[in-house]
């Protein structure tokens, strides 16, 4: 794709998809895209959100951010949202700002595409993608990357650089 040609990218360190956020009380009405064709959705104009959302034929509000979206289907403007499940995973549940929030369906998984996938961009012949690769490595097998994901709610996100 464009990024790579322009740059050299590392080797994926985390993955991310689209997941549906719902308030509780409506998580088991959103199980499957089928469940959720008649709910109106918050986006993040011209987001992966928002492309997810087109795709799977959601009626779907463009919004500034992601947090715009969230507060939306808090307020009740809208039925749910579509945001990155990084974010989803930081922000929604118990112990957040939108603790009555929450998210189950993967829209990626719903619809049989893959997970989007974060590397780090160098510029092209830097000899530090090769370096950033073996770093990530060995921190992984230190258990310093998973230790790090813990704190911050993300280990499901995090790639295996031996898998």
């Amino acid at each position: 794709d464009e990024v790579k040609t322009s740059m050299n990218c590392s080797d994926p360190y985390a993955t991310n998809a689209q997941v549906v956020v719902v308030p509780s009380d409506k998580a088991d009405a959103a199980k499957d895209i089928e469940s959720i064709k008649d709910m109106t959705f918050a986006v993040e104009s011209g987001s992966a959100g928002e492309a997810a959302a087109q795709a799977a034929g959601l009626n779907a509000t463009a919004v500034q951010s992601q947090a715009d979206a969230l507060m939306e289907v808090a307020a009740g403007t809208s039925d749910a949202a579509v945001i990155d499940v990084l974010m989803a995973a930081e922000m929604t549940g118990e112990g957040t700002s939108y603790g009555d929030l929450v998210y189950d369906l993967n829209l990626n998984d719903m619809r049989a595409e893959a997970s989007e996938f974060y590397g780090v961009g160098f510029r092209k012949g830097s000899d530090l993608t090769e370096a950033f690769n073996d770093f990530y490595k060995a921190a992984y097998k230190d258990g310093v990357i998973l230790s790090f994901a813990q704190k911050y709610g993300v280990q499901e996100a995090i790639v295996d650089p031996e898998a």
